[in-house]
């Protein structure tokens, strides 16, 4: 994991990516930023490194920069995290439908 940086400059520095992701204007996500909607209550995230260490954000989504190896999760409630990939790391988001029963 990066040290940790404010919000408003994570999301400044991911704006072309964020763009893509969320298929918004920059401009429109600089001046509105992140709201409830752009997180799914089934959508998680798992940054997984190759000596065992995972970290698991919920309500979140994730982009990454392959040429410098770096990534970033968006959390609703855990905040915009990044992270320094090492060789083998992985991050998986994972979109989870879930039924469940109840008698």
């Amino acid at each position: 994991m990066k040290p940790l940086r404010p919000w408003k400059e994570v999301l400044k520095d991911w704006l072309p990516e964020l763009a893509a992701k969320l298929n918004r204007p920059e401009t429109e996500i600089l001046n509105r930023g992140l709201g409830a909607s752009d997180f799914s209550s089934m959508r998680s995230v798992e940054v997984r490194f190759p000596f065992g260490l995972t970290h698991r954000f919920t309500f979140a989504f994730a982009v990454v920069r392959p040429p410098t190896g770096e990534a970033a999760v968006f959390s609703e409630h855990a905040g915009y995290i990044e992270f320094q990939l090492v060789d083998d790391c992985v991050v998986a988001e994972i979109h989870e439908d879930i039924y469940r029963h109840e008698a």
